[in-house]
């Protein structure tokens, strides 16, 4: 595909998710798709585990929605830099809701074959949501004496 085919397709998903459309996102992923991400619990495979994870991100962020910052295609891939923004007010990884806000900074990497998406990565800021949420924290710096 043309890079700015494979941008459309970006621009597309990320509408789709804007408008919880769970059917219009799974409807541009192939049934051989395998996708990663540090809050699944294992591969996402085929339409059916994209459904479910994006089921699991919107139980947890009702209201989430995605602002792009930059989309980046070469050959088969597309790459979409953005900020995930939601309230945590459904259980995610273990953790209950904490009615908190968040603002996430993200990266998702896919392989398209005609026209659908093959294999996913979405690269996030964990250490930083999960701060947000209050469940993590990292140490100060300290200076040097």
């Amino acid at each position: 595909m043309a890079d700015k085919d494979n941008i459309q397709y970006a621009e597309q998903q990320v509408a789709a998710l804007n408008a919880h459309d769970i059917e219009g996102y799974v409807s541009r992923i192939d049934d051989s798709y395998v996708g990663f991400s540090e809050l699944a619990q294992g591969q996402i495979r085929g339409r059916e585990g994209v459904r479910q994870y994006i089921e699991t991100i919107l139980r947890a962020f009702p209201d989430v929605r995605v602002e792009v910052e930059q989309i980046i295609a070469s050959g088969d891939y597309v790459v979409t830099r953005s900020r995930v923004i939601g309230t945590h007010k459904g259980t995610l990884a273990g953790i209950a809701p904490t009615n908190k806000s968040v603002v996430v900074p993200s990266c998702n990497v896919v392989e398209l074959r005609n026209g659908k998406a093959i294999q996913g990565r979405i690269y996030s800021d964990n250490a930083s949501l999960f701060q947000q949420l209050g469940v993590f924290s990292l140490p100060k710096a300290t200076s040097a004496s």
